[in-house]
């Protein structure tokens, strides 16, 4: 009770009183079965997430305004230093909290990256090519785990792109690059759907038809494997990492795609949505361009072996 207490006060130093009231009467509702307003269920959300930051020893939290907050995060290793994450509230419709969770909480790719030193062991990632890169989450991750790794992020989302510049902004000794676009089977135009799962900024897909969902669609331009190649300027890719809401179905239907992955890229970890491509096709395509597999998370990694 003493540690509830203590993080209830912690809450109520960063989000206001006023806000830790409306928390303190939906908790009473919520015990006594009565349905809680909106702006209760919104610290509501607020505080669920703000529960998991707590505990954890290496992250410190500013309020910046009503509907948003920094997490600074001090990393793993303190010779590679920590980085600062500007989120969105939880209470404001936004992924962001669910992104930084995965990453930074549950340290997905601290899985992932333990597999490929356990697997190609000495051997160092220094081009990564970030597709999905969403708020910058991923990338910013990275950096606290390797050394100096040089990374170019690509998302299409308008205003996830418009985060991951604000994150990039705050932590400008890390060598990022990103650019606006969807990763496609061939260059052109996509149109934004929000339909899938919760709707959010993390599950918009960009399709060839019609975009269905919230708000006026959204057109970004699209790019091919090759093309994206060409603007990041690298020759080999050590470390592809690619959360594209469906579309990798698609791409691994490509051959240009196939043989890019063949030729010019020696890790990678991606997450499959089974609504669109299996995790045993998607296994089976990269065993049989030369990588050996496993699944971690809810990602299809590989290692270039052949």
């Amino acid at each position: 009770m003493t540690d509830y207490v203590r993080c209830l006060h912690r809450f109520g130093r960063l989000a206001g009183w006023r806000e830790t009231g409306r928390l303190l009467c939906s908790i009473m509702a919520s015990k006594l079965g009565a349905a809680s307003g909106m702006e209760a269920q919104g610290a509501m959300q607020n505080w669920a997430f703000f529960q998991l930051l707590a505990p954890e020893t290496a992250m410190r939290v500013s309020r910046v305004e009503k509907n948003e907050f920094r997490v600074f995060y001090d990393g793993t290793s303190a010779k590679l230093g920590g980085v600062e994450v500007a989120l969105r509230m939880p209470d404001c419709a936004s992924s962001d909290a669910r992104v930084f969770e995965q990453i930074f909480i549950r340290q997905d790719y601290a899985q992932v990256l333990d597999w490929f030193a356990a697997v190609s062991p000495g051997t160092q990632i220094s081009t990564i090519l970030d597709i999905g890169a969403n708020i910058g989450c991923s990338a910013l991750f990275f950096c606290t785990w390797l050394p100096a790794p040089n990374i170019f992020c690509l998302e299409p989302e308008a205003s996830s792109f418009t985060r991951l510049l604000l994150n990039l902004r705050l932590n400008p000794h890390r060598p990022i690059r990103c650019h606006q676009a969807a990763l496609w089977k061939h260059p052109g135009s996509l149109n934004c759907a929000h339909d899938f799962r919760d709707g959010k900024e993390w599950g918009a897909r960009f399709v060839e038809g019609p975009g269905e969902g919230k708000g006026s669609p959204q057109k970004v331009a699209a790019l091919d494997i090759n093309g994206l190649a060409a603007m990041t300027g690298f020759s080999q890719v050590d470390f592809l990492k690619m959360d594209i809401e469906g579309a990798e179905a698609d791409l691994f239907k490509s051959q240009l795609f196939r043989d890019f992955i063949k030729e010019r890229v020696g890790r990678l970890a991606v997450e499959v949505h089974e609504e669109f491509i299996k995790i045993d096709e998607v296994q089976a395509i990269l065993t049989s361009l030369g990588f050996q597999t496993k699944t971690i998370a809810e990602f299809v990694c590989g290692v270039k072996t052949g």
